[in-house]
């Protein structure tokens, strides 16, 4: 039993290395790969994503694995990783951590923009239209 443990815990090593490589487009089309909260009081580096309930997430800073900690219970610890069609999807509201990149293309209900700000975009097509175009691929 040992050996199958100790390749187990290697091809999981191998897996969450692979996934720390993929870009958010790419892992939420793998959400499965990511590790699930454990509630073990480990630390959760900022930046790390997990598998919550299917879906992708992102630690906004630094935490502790501690049901007070998770998605639910302190959603302003955790942010959003949403995609459609290879483009972001532009939340309502855009943290610092999510602000889009000059040229960086996202989706505004069924629109899809670039952001042309120099600076880190965190404004919606809608609050600030000067800082995005439509994008027509």
């Amino acid at each position: 039993m040992g050996y199958r443990l100790d390749a187990a815990r290697e091809y999981r090593r191998k897996i969450d290395a692979a996934g720390a490589m993929l870009t958010d487009a790419q892992a939420s089309s793998v959400t499965a790969i990511y590790p699930q909260l454990k509630y073990d009081g480990a630390l959760i580096a900022g930046g790390t994503r997990i598998n919550w309930k299917g879906k992708l997430k992102r630690a906004a800073a630094d935490m502790w694995d501690r049901e007070e900690n998770d998605p639910d219970n302190a959603p302003a610890l955790w942010e959003d990783i949403l995609y459609r069609e290879g483009h972001r999807i532009i939340p309502d509201v855009i943290s610092v951590g999510l602000a889009f990149s000059c040229g960086e293309t996202g989706w505004w209900g069924d629109t899809l923009y670039r952001s042309v700000l120099t600076a880190p975009n965190t404004y919606t097509p809608e609050q600030y239209p000067a800082g995005w175009e439509v994008y027509d691929g």
